[in-house]
This record gives structure tokens, C-alpha cells and sequence, in this order.
């Protein structure tokens, strides 16, 4: 019984063409059989007459759609390369995190060894700064030191006018160093480093404006593909429904729908399906933007703290240490100079003690902590130097596609040795675990909807096979086309058999109530009459059992008054009324063999 009461299905064509042969050869045989016995006159009956039936009826609403995989990758290498190596082919199941290509990246990998030894090498001077003076430099500092004192000890040899020319020239040398450390940095130096401070500003702005500019154009692409998508399905929409109406208006006479109409249909939905991909893309072309614009401006904005450390430096000029060492510098020369002149063991004890103080000067700058421009310059170069090893690494990473799902690799537009092209994908990953179908469904059968109903989908390609599905989502905002309000309702369903294809044309039958235990009569026997349900049955009930060849051309009959309840495509529910499963109901315009509860249309009518 339940079978009997399920809505009825598209029918398989080959099961059709048979049955149209088989009415041929009906026809045929007839009219020889009349022409055997002329006697035979019975005209055809033009009614049909069936008893209800109890049994369970499911309420479906029915929309139409086509089956697409659960999630399609068009996945792409960013940069450009050679392909070294293809480790898929079309067909092949992978694995989330799989490899599928790479392109040569031995120029990659030589730019991250690089940027690793540059990084290595601005960290080891940061850390040189930030832990002071080895034990080495302290032992040398202490070694000038006590060099300095024994020469306390010692006394000069005797002096020539070369002597008197070289000391006399190192006290004017003393004395220049000692003058420009007191007058500050040089305005040349000063010049120098603010001018790369401003270089470094300005290439942070230029590097501002044109990733924005970039991120901008990339954003107006996305928004255009938007609206090309919109028009798109706007299109779709309204063929789709022009189609659905004008099926109902010729379904009336018998007739089907023209197939250049359904190519229209078919020509918009693949116009919608490429538009839907050309936004994706632009969808991705814009999020690459974003992120080179933030690693772009961190980058300029490294090197602007790297240029302005500089700068502090040069400005805070010599230290203390600085100016006290070129201050002992020029006492030695003095005294050595004082030493040649005058008193030779005066002078020379003079000299020696001018070199104590400086390598006590000395000793005291080597142990002195580093200054605050030092570090700031240090940790700028550090700095600097992550960002490019982030950036060569994130290359070389992106030089491998990767699976970003399980799924089964659907293209592949890559050869070995060739220059890789980006105006196609790479590698095509689809997820076939589950598929969906996305349905238009109008204002007036949405209402009924709900995420979570069942739903049993059939395609035209497998009639014979049945897909069970849930409802997963319907969109909240409405498309109206030609006039009508519709809602697109998308279905999943998971585990699909092997001879499921995307792309394969689907009905969808959304069961929005059931009953168990219902009386059910055919559709068909249903008329409306100011505002009432009427059912007509013979007033002879026993008429049902009769041979049709023995009916009457009309029967008598009588109008039986009835509440309705659940309905699909072949049933209806019967809630109140005189019918029982005894009454015999008359529905005229129908061959008298068709069977309204076993499925199928009556001869000489096709089923939509």
C-alpha cells in the first residue's frame, strides 16, 4: 500500500518508448479484431472509477535542480615557475595536506638561506650589544692597560726632528679629533641620515598607496563579479520560471516543453555556474591584496625604524667615554711632544702617564653599556631581517599545492618543464563525499519548509535510483522574477553511490508532513465548486467490480461533500465526508484502465 501512495516519479523514457509500441501494437491488433467481429460496437469509456484507499500519505513539495559535488577547489600556485613535478593525476583520491605539485624552487631556497644568514647575523650583533664585553675584550683593554704602565716605567731614546715632526703632528691629530667629537656630529652626517629617514618614509607611503590602490582595484573586481553573478541568476530565474509556466500551460493539451527552451535554461544555469566561479577567483585575488598589504607595510615600516635609529645616533654624538679617550689622546701627544722638547725623562714620564689614562679610558668605554641608539639600530636590523626569512619561507611554501581537503582531484592543467600559466587553475579538487542541489522553491510552498526535513531526490540519468536528502538551509532573502517571489533551498546528501556524477539533472520531492494512517482518494477525483470540495460516486457502488466492457457510457452519480487534509502530485487526504473505502468514485476524462494508485500515467497522456 505504501508504495502505491508515494508521488509519482519522472518516467524512464525506455520504459515509455515501450509502452508507446505497446499501444501500437494494441491499436493494431484491435482493428483487426473489430474488423473479425463486427458486431462489437462498445465505445471506449471516458471515465475512470476507483475506490479509496487507507494507507500513509506524505505532503511533498517538488522543485528541480542539479546535483553538484559538496565542495569544488580551483586550486592555483601564486607565483609563477616551472613545474617540476606533477604528483597527481585526475581520478586520484587525496588527503588534506597532500602535495599535488611543485614548481622549481631552487632559487626559493637559496633566498631563504640567504635571508637566514642575514637574520642570523643581525641577531648575533644584537645580542653582541645586549650582552656586553667578551672576556676577550676586557683581557685585550686590561692588556693596553698594563703595556701603558710599564711604559710609565721606561724612558725615550734620544730625539730627532723626525721625532719632533711626528709628535707635533700627532698633537694637531689629538686635537682635531678632540674638537669635532666636542662640536658635535658633522652636517654632512646629519644630512646624510635624515635624508634616509625620509627615503624611508616616502617609500612607506609609495608602499601604502600602492598595495591600497592594489587591494581597491582587486575589491572593485570582486564587487563587479558580485553584480555578474547577480545578473546572471537574475536570468536564470527568469527563464527558469517563463520555462515552469509555460510547461503547466502545455501540459494541459498533452504537450512538453520545446527543447530549445530547455537549452535556454541549461545555457543560463552554466552562465550563472561561470560567473559564480569568475567571483570566486576575484574573491581570492582580493585576499591575496589584503595580505600583501600588510606584509608590504610592515617591511617599509622596518626599514623607517631602522633609518631613524641611524639618525638618533649620529645626533647623540660622541659619549663621555668618546670625548675622554680623545681627551687622553691628546694629553699623550702633548707630553710626548712636551717630552721631545723638554726634559727627556720628564717628558717621557709625562707621555707614559697621558697612556695610562688612556687605556683606562679605554677599559672603562669596553665595559660601558651600549647606548639606547645602538640597541634601537641592533633590534631595527633584527627586525628587518625576520620579515624578509617570513617572506622567502612563505614563498617557498607556496612554491608546493597543497590539498586543502580530502577529495578526488577532478583537473589537472599542468605539464612537467612548462612555465606555469595562471589563467587557469592548476589542479581542480572536488569532494565528492556528499552533494548538494539548490532549488527554487516560491512564497507560498517555502512557508512549509524547514532545515532538517527529509527529502527523496531522483535523477533523470539513474531513474531507478533514489538518494535520501535533508533540507540544510534556505536562504532568508527572496529573488523575484517575472513576478514571482521565490526562496533558493539548498539539500545535502551525504555517501552518494558511485554512478552519481555532478552535474546530473535532479528532482526533488521535500516531504513537509506525513500520517501514517490516512483515506486517500486520486487528485483527480477532486472539483471545487463555490468554495466546497465535492467527490463524485456512482450511486450504484458495486459498479467498481464490474468489467469495463460491461459499464455504462455514463453512470449515475451523486456529489459527495468532503474536508481535504495532506496532498501530493497523485493523492489527497480525505478528513470528513461520506466516503468510505466501499464507495465507488467516478472521475470522468480518464481511460477507464488507468490505475490511480499503481503508478503511471493513462494511455495516450505523458507524464511530466
Amino acid at each position: 500500500m505504501s508504495e502505491s501512495l508515494r508521488p509519482r516519479r519522472r518516467p524512464n523514457r525506455l520504459g515509455w518508448g515501450i509502452g508507446i509500441l505497446l499501444v501500437i501494437g494494441g491499436l493494431v491488433a484491435g482493428f483487426f479484431w473489430f474488423n473479425r467481429n463486427p458486431s462489437s460496437t462498445n465505445p471506449r469509456l471516458n471515465y475512470a472509477l476507483t475506490r479509496p484507499q487507507r494507507g500513509p500519505i506524505s505532503a511533498v513539495v517538488n522543485a528541480s535542480g542539479t546535483i553538484q559535488p559538496q565542495q569544488v577547489l580551483d586550486l592555483t600556485f601564486t607565483s609563477s615557475g616551472l613545474i617540476s613535478e606533477v604528483l597527481v593525476k585526475i581520478g586520484d583520491t587525496v588527503s588534506a595536506g597532500q602535495p599535488l605539485a611543485r614548481l622549481d624552487t631552487r632559487d626559493l631556497e637559496l633566498r631563504v638561506e640567504q635571508s637566514a644568514a642575514q637574520l642570523a647575523q643581525a641577531q648575533a650583533n644584537l645580542d653582541r650589544l645586549r650582552a656586553g664585553p667578551t672576556e676577550a675584550d676586557i683581557a685585550a683593554a686590561d692588556a693596553q692597560l698594563a703595556q701603558a704602565q710599564a711604559q710609565l716605567r721606561q724612558t725615550m731614546g734620544n730625539v730627532t726632528e723626525q721625532d719632533l715632526a711626528a709628535a707635533r703632528a700627532q698633537v694637531e691629530q689629538a686635537r682635531a679629533n678632540l674638537e669635532r667629537l666636542l662640536g658635535g656630529p658633522k652636517a654632512s652626517e646629519v644630512i646624510q641620515a635624515q635624508a634616509q629617514v625620509d627615503q624611508a618614509i616616502a617609500a612607506l607611503q609609495s608602499q601604502r598607496d600602492s598595495l591600497s590602490a592594489a587591494k581597491t582595484r582587486a575589491e572593485s573586481q570582486l564587487f563587479q563579479a558580485a553584480n555578474t553573478l547577480r545578473d546572471r541568476q537574475a536570468e536564470y530565474s527568469r527563464i527558469y520560471n517563463d520555462n515552469r509556466e509555460r510547461e503547466q500551460q502545455l501540459a494541459r493539451f498533452g504537450q512538453s516543453l520545446p527543447q530549445s527552451a530547455l537549452d535556454n535554461e541549461a545555457a543560463a544555469l552554466r552562465a550563472v555556474q561561470n560567473a559564480e566561479e569568475q567571483m570566486r577567483q576575484a574573491q581570492v585575488a582580493y585576499e591575496q591584496a589584503k595580505q600583501a598589504e600588510i606584509t608590504g607595510i610592515a617591511q617599509a615600516e622596518a626599514q623607517v625604524r631602522s633609518a631613524q635609529a641611524n639618525l638618533d645616533r649620529v645626533l647623540a654624538g660622541a659619549d663621555r667615554d668618546q670625548i675622554a679617550a680623545a681627551r687622553a689622546q691628546l694629553a699623550q701627544a702633548e707630553a710626548n711632544l712636551n717630552k721631545l722638547l723638554g726634559d727627556q725623562r720628564a717628558g717621557s714620564l709625562a707621555a707614559a702617564q697621558a697612556a695610562v689614562a688612556s687605556a683606562q679610558a679605554n677599559l672603562q668605554r669596553v665595559k660601558a653599556p651600549p647606548s639606547d641608539a645602538d640597541l634601537a639600530s641592533a633590534e631595527a636590523q633584527v627586525a628587518n631581517a625576520r620579515a624578509s626569512l617570513a617572506q622567502a619561507q612563505l614563498a617557498l611554501e607556496r612554491a608546493t599545492l597543497v590539498a586543502p581537503i580530502n577529495g578526488v582531484v577532478a583537473e589537472v592543467n599542468l605539464e612537467v618543464g612548462e612555465l606555469y600559466n595562471a589563467a587557469r587553475p592548476a589542479i581542480v579538487l572536488a569532494d565528492l563525499s556528499g552533494y548538494y542541489v539548490d532549488v527554487t522553491v516560491d512564497e507560498i510552498d517555502v512557508a512549509q519548509i524547514a532545515v532538517g526535513q527529509q527529502v527523496i531526490l531522483t535523477l533523470d540519468a539513474l531513474p531507478n535510483l533514489e538518494l535520501r536528502g535533508t533540507v540544510a538551509r534556505i536562504n532568508p532573502l527572496s529573488t523575484v522574477q517575472s513576478g514571482v517571489t521565490a526562496y533558493i533551498v539548498r539539500i545535502v546528501t551525504n555517501d552518494p553511490p558511485a554512478a552519481v556524477r555532478p552535474g546530473m539533472s535532479a528532482s526533488a520531492d521535500i516531504i513537509v508532513a506525513e500520517k501514517s494512517e490516512a483515506l486517500v482518494v486520486p487528485r483527480r477525483a477532486i472539483r471545487a465548486e463555490r468554495g466546497q470540495f465535492f467527490v463524485d460516486v456512482t450511486a450504484d457502488p458495486g459498479l467498481c467490480e464490474v468489467d469495463i466492457a460491461q459499464r455504462p457510457l455514463q453512470p449515475v452519480t451523486q456529489a459527495i461533500a468532503v474536508q481535504l487534509g495532506l496532498s501530493n502530485e497523485q493523492i489527497i487526504e480525505i478528513t470528513s465526508g461520506n466516503l468510505d473505502e466501499n464507495s465507488c468514485i467516478y472521475v470522468p476524462g480518464i481511460d477507464a484502465r488507468f490505475n490511480f494508485f499503481g503508478g503511471g500515467p493513462p494511455p495516450g497522456v505523458r507524464n511530466r
